[in-house]
């Protein structure tokens, strides 16, 4: 049953929970939920006997991407109602775990119809929800900081969307939460979050801008738009519709980790916590590290406590330990993304850094973790113990030298693990020059079928009746664009009569009229406005009308395009009118002498094909090279 419309009363077994006043009661004594443990509760009583489950607790509670640890919120927030409700998880009476998934309501809910209460003295009496710490804040300046709204909030810290009143900038606030104010442990780890990461400054680090207190500490951080790699990589994990392996963009993020790492690691600074959930991906690409609250400086690192296998520390039924931060003092790190260093509690240094960096390239480039398990100690068992699978076994696209370098970073034995952030940087970069050197079978084909097309020209012009050349006049050299270096020019064509220029850089395809300078946009095709592609002009019409381009899925990796993607040829027109598409799974070469046909190729098949100007007629002219 779900919960009926503008309700405001709920009943189960011997509670009435009062939505309005966010009281909880029972046998007439009111107990104050605070907000996330009522949440929680509110959530569960709207669909009794269903599964809730722990992503969409934290949707609800965390509406907005953040970088805090959400699995541990959720676990004390459903402690805290289980405390409340006198419940327990082994004999549950209420609030059922369903194991690896979320939780369930165990007892009818009855939601009462509300009492008519119209008069201005009935409104008065009924009760008003305390405001929350959230409530407070929004809207209200924190020293010189307006609070705007809040991003989100986990185990270590509540973090807000800010205006920095005297900079004219939005930031993040990052505060200690209040039930972790007395936790010594606590706020320790958030203060050195805040010196280690304020000593940093690095593009591929999240900037700390200040550290200053308000009741309680708060650290002011540059404001992150985008998404963390965690949900990256779920959301690639999840999505059926393609599933090959990019090598550019992997390596594009990689070498920014592996320059954050670098950049902590010369200023003495180990992370100790690198995982997924604290790389954070903005919205242009960039890749930042997160959440410094276990680093220590490298000349003071001091031997780690073994992990507890105490009933008080272990994780609650139903939690996910994979992606849980152990508290400070009983383990340290994310138990999925230790090193066998952290996991027998020795004196870390650097390297371990790069071994839980070996363990986010795995699953960046094979969508899986090197070592499954569903509990702290299988994981433990399996990082000492156990070879992972090679990346290039789960997916034969991998490229070797990128399955050497995963390999190396994850020795267990550390002397013979890369020794620094720089070693793997330089093996990343390397490796990135092979792949920008090394040519895929789409350009392959397209180098064929420029050959080709050359051939085809010869034949083409052999039939016609042969012309004087007039003599080459001096040739001088002209800048036609400028452009940013942000918005590069990436290729362009001028039209044979040498009035246009066609041109395409990272904002699209332009025309120009060489003569002037006069630039204009040319509108996508209708059918693509909803797609991302790249554009590479390659011809025009012998009467300077029409040009050509091909179009490229943009999610392809141009070093690994196959023949089942969407490579098109498009026809453009310098007088205007909407683009069409040529012809499907080809690229453009070029026209004939007389502008009646057009030479063109596949997407690997290095063959040479032939069709009318229309698109019609396409036959092939020459097989493979």
């Amino acid at each position: 049953m779900r919960a009926p419309a503008q309700r405001q009363i709920v009943l189960f077994g011997p509670f009435t929970l009062d939505l309005k006043a966010g009281e909880l009661h029972r046998d007439g004594h009111a107990i104050l939920l605070q907000e996330q443990p009522f949440l929680v509760l509110k959530m569960l009583l709207e669909r009794p006997g269903d599964v809730v489950t722990r992503e969409e607790m934290r949707r609800a509670l965390w509406p907005n991407d953040t970088i805090v640890e959400f699995d541990q919120s959720i676990n004390a927030a459903i402690k805290k109602l289980r405390l409340a409700l006198q419940d327990s998880a082994e004999e549950p009476q209420y609030v059922a775990t369903v194991a690896r998934r979320g939780y369930r309501l165990i007892v009818p809910v009855q939601w009462p119809e509300p009492a008519r209460e119209d008069t201005q003295e009935a409104q008065s009496e009924r009760p008003v929800a305390p405001p929350s710490d959230k409530e407070i804040l929004i809207g209200k300046k924190v020293s010189h900081y307006r609070v705007l709204e809040i991003l989100g909030g986990g185990g270590m810290g509540v973090v807000y969307k800010a205006e920095d009143i005297k900079l004219g900038r939005r930031v993040a606030l990052k505060f200690l939460p209040d039930e972790f104010a007395g936790d010594a442990a606590a706020l320790q780890r958030f203060e050195r979050e805040a010196r280690a990461a304020s000593a940093l400054n690095h593009p591929n680090i999240c900037t700390i801008h200040a550290v200053e207190e308000h009741g309680r500490p708060f650290i002011v951080m540059e404001l992150l738009e985008g998404h963390t790699l965690r949900d990256v990589l779920a959301q690639e994990a999840d999505s059926k519709s393609d599933s090959r392996f990019r090598l550019e963009p992997l390596l594009d993020t990689a070498l920014q980790i592996a320059h954050g790492l670098e950049a902590a690691h010369t200023k003495g600074i180990i992370h100790r916590d690198i995982k997924p959930a604290n790389i954070f991906i903005t919205n242009h690409g960039q890749a930042k590290i997160l959440d410094f609250g276990l680093a220590k400086l490298h000349g003071s690192e001091s031997v780690e406590p073994l992990p507890q296998s105490s009933a008080d520390l272990r994780p609650e039924q139903g939690s996910n330990p994979l992606l849980t931060l152990t508290r400070t003092g009983v383990t340290v790190g994310t138990a999925a993304y230790m090193s066998p260093e952290q996991v027998r509690g020795e004196r870390l240094d650097p390297r371990t850094d790069l071994f839980s960096f070996g363990l986010v390239l795995y699953e960046m480039a094979t969508r899986q973790r090197a070592f499954p398990g569903e509990s702290a100690p299988v994981l433990h068992h399996a990082i000492l113990n156990q070879v992972p699978v090679s990346v290039r076994e789960l997916n034969g696209q991998i490229p070797a030298k990128l399955g050497n370098i995963v390999g190396r970073a994850l020795e267990k034995d550390r002397s013979v693990r890369y020794q620094t952030a720089a070693e793997i940087r330089a093996d990343l970069e390397s490796l990135k020059v092979d792949a920008k050197q090394r040519r895929s079978p789409w350009w392959a084909a397209a180098a064929g079928v420029t050959a080709l097309c050359v051939v085809i020209l010869g034949l083409w012009s052999s039939r016609r009746r042969p012309q004087l050349q007039p003599i080459a006049p001096e040739v001088k050299v002209r800048q036609l664009t400028v452009n940013s270096p942000d918005n590069r020019v990436i290729n362009g064509v001028i039209s044979p009569d040498g009035r246009y220029l066609a041109y395409v850089d990272l904002n699209g395809i332009h025309l120009q009229v060489v003569d002037t300078g006069e630039t204009r946009g040319i509108s996508v095709p209708d059918e693509l406005t909803n797609q991302k592609v790249e554009f590479g002009c390659t011809t025009w019409s012998p009467d300077s009308i029409h040009f050509l381009c091909n179009a490229l899925p943009a999610a392809v990796d141009r070093f690994l395009v196959t023949e089942k993607d969407r490579v098109s040829i498009w026809e453009f027109s310098a007088q205007g009118g909407k683009p069409r598409m040529l012809r499907d799974t080809a690229i453009a070469c070029c026209f004939s002498p007389d502008g009646s046909q057009i030479a063109f190729g596949t997407n690997t098949n290095r063959e040479i094909w032939v069709m009318d100007a229309s698109g019609a007629n396409a036959h092939k002219a020459l097989g493979r090279l």
